[in-house]
């Protein structure tokens, strides 16, 4: 499966991509030989909780009492919330596909820690009613055209026709808050980023190149793209270099799937950010060299991509 960011043109509308639901196959466990005293092997807890849909079933009915539309329809999908304008088999097929598919992946492959409150994502068809009902409900008024993230109130605000990339890129923001809570801003927004162009498979999402390469690799050939030191140290990521920004985080972010190691960078870096470790030491620690090796590899490896692919 593959989401995709389309290019920054205001009218642009994307085919949602319809996926089916994996399906899990669960092994019977032989019994117990009767001679010997019988364990009761260990289980995972139950996911979502039955408090967790109880929520998110509220947490329903009270946002479609807000919104007198009957083209609205809503889906239940624990701990996710979809709201929309869409005709109701494409809600779900967009709510199962574009959501809980991904949020799956992202589970096994990063997260270990599921929300425990409902998040709710509005998915509107189109500009139109995309905007008035972003300042409706929630007094947005400068929203972005592809969609953003309310992190007070764990809510995906979304223009579901310029595609599903966006979609994804919010999605991930709105579980890895559950588990590496202060999460710095820039592997948040290059693991975000990441994931606006990719395939999902069942255990991991894949990042492809997309349209934040070409402004990248001028930034780099012009000598106009600051030390990858700088990105991972400072605290301004969206201050005027915010364009630039993105591209150079989520280009670092992809070169690490790349050479294999984003899985445990993530985790290493997880576990020691709140020890005082700074980026700069788990990359070095990850990667097993110093940071302008590194650097220096990744630079080299991201002057070889094209988007569009050739």
């Amino acid at each position: 499966m593959r989401f995709s960011e389309p290019t920054r043109t205001p009218n642009t509308r994307a085919l949602v991509v319809l996926v089916a639901l994996d399906v899990l196959v669960v092994s019977a466990l032989c019994a117990a030989p009767a001679t010997r005293p019988t364990t009761t092997p260990a289980t995972r807890p139950v996911y979502p909780p039955p408090e967790l849909v109880r929520a998110c079933a509220a947490a329903e009915a009270k946002a479609t009492a807000r919104i007198d539309d009957a083209s609205f329809h809503s889906v239940l999908r624990p701990p996710f919330v979809v709201i929309g304008n869409l005709p109701p088999s494409s809600l779900a097929r967009v709510a199962d596909g574009s959501v809980v598919r991904p949020a799956e992946a992202m589970w096994r492959s990063y997260f270990t820690r599921r929300p425990t409150d409902p998040i709710l994502v509005y998915l509107f068809r189109d500009e139109a009613s995309y905007r008035p009902w972003a300042k409706k409900l929630f007094d947005d008024d400068d929203v972005p055209h592809f969609g953003y993230y309310r992190h007070a109130d764990r809510t995906m605000v979304m223009n579901i026709a310029t595609g599903t990339g966006t979609l994804v890129h919010e999605l991930t923001h709105a579980l890895i808050a559950y588990d590496f809570p202060n999460v710095p801003t820039w592997f948040n927004e290059g693991l975000g980023s990441l994931h606006e162009q990719c395939t999902v498979q069942p255990d991991v999402i894949v990042g492809l190149a997309n349209w934040r390469l070409p402004a990248l690799q001028k930034a780099l050939a012009d000598g106009e793209c600051g030390p990858l030191e700088e990105l991972v140290s400072r605290g301004d990521f969206y201050g005027p270099r915010r364009g630039l920004n993105y591209a150079q985080a989520r280009y670092f972010v992809m070169y690490m799937q790349q050479q294999g190691v984003l899985k445990k960078f993530y985790h290493h870096y997880r576990a020691r950010h709140p020890k005082g470790d700074t980026a700069v030491q788990a990359i070095e620690a990850v990667f097993g060299k110093p940071l302008k090796t590194v650097e220096a590899e990744c630079t080299k490896w991201v002057k070889t991509l094209s988007f569009p692919p050739r």
